[in-house]
């Protein structure tokens, strides 16, 4: 067989590995995407307990000012009973009408705090509904992933082996120019000839589109043992039947 040959079959069990591991690529990446979903879910539910924590610690703080408070006031009162003359007397109402002033103040303040508690517990609520559903799917996800790779461990193991016999054909340098390409366009490292136009000669990659000198067709077709690249994408080219037949008439 020539190089091109060569080439071209471990081209196509390149190709067929890549379909087998892209099964279980897709199947990681979604249950990645799945797992990411999740602890974003579960950070706004610390986050969320964190807020309800702190309000509920404001909220107590007030009510023990107002307790603190509610003392004073009940010592002002009996101050006011005890008052020996109008000036003490008004001074110490004063007081306690301001204390009645704070504590109403202290009341509101927990009350909105209280109020925001069972906000962000509603809001708890509904992500315990979102955390079950996305844990359900993140399970299937990681079923689906360990399902797959079951399906394809017998059958990769055999394109592998496959794989690494074709490669042994190759020249080192050509090998590695194939893995680079291979890597750079997800295992499509080699791209036909196709003919545009036999009277004009006209060719191009079929996968750039790019236009090829008619040269550069007949190096393809003539050194079989030759590596010729696509000066658009890079792609090691090697001629369509069309391509042949066209020049061969």
């Amino acid at each position: 067989m020539t190089l091109i040959e060569d080439l071209l079959t471990l081209y196509r069990v390149e190709r067929q590995l890549r379909g087998l591991r892209s099964r279980v690529d897709s199947a990681e990446i979604y249950l990645r995407v799945q797992q990411r979903q999740l602890n974003t879910l579960q950070e706004r539910q610390e986050e969320l307990e964190t807020h309800k924590r702190q309000r509920q610690a404001h909220a107590g703080n007030l009510e023990t000012e107002g307790e603190v408070v509610d003392e004073r006031a009940a010592k002002l009162r009996d101050e006011l009973n005890e008052s020996s003359n109008t000036r003490q007397y008004q001074a110490v109402l004063n007081e306690v009408n301001s204390l009645k002033d704070k504590r109403k103040e202290f009341d509101e303040q927990a009350i909105a705090e209280l109020t925001a508690v069972e906000k962000i517990d509603e809001e708890l609520g509904e992500l315990d509904d979102q955390l079950t559903e996305r844990t359900k799917v993140l399970n299937s996800a990681q079923e689906e992933l360990v399902s797959r790779k079951a399906e394809i461990k017998d059958s990769l193991a055999e394109i592998e082996t496959e794989r690494a016999e074709k490669a042994s054909a190759i020249p080192g340098n050509t090998q590695d120019l194939f893995d680079s390409l291979a890597d750079d366009f997800e295992g499509e490292a080699m791209a036909s000839i196709e003919l545009i136009d036999k009277r004009r000669r006209e060719y191009a990659c079929n996968t750039c589109n790019v236009h090829l000198p008619f040269d550069v067709v007949n190096r393809v077709t003539g050194r079989p043992d030759e590596v010729v690249q696509c000066q658009g994408c890079l792609r090691i080219l090697y001629a369509s039947d069309d391509c042949r037949e066209a020049l061969v008439k």
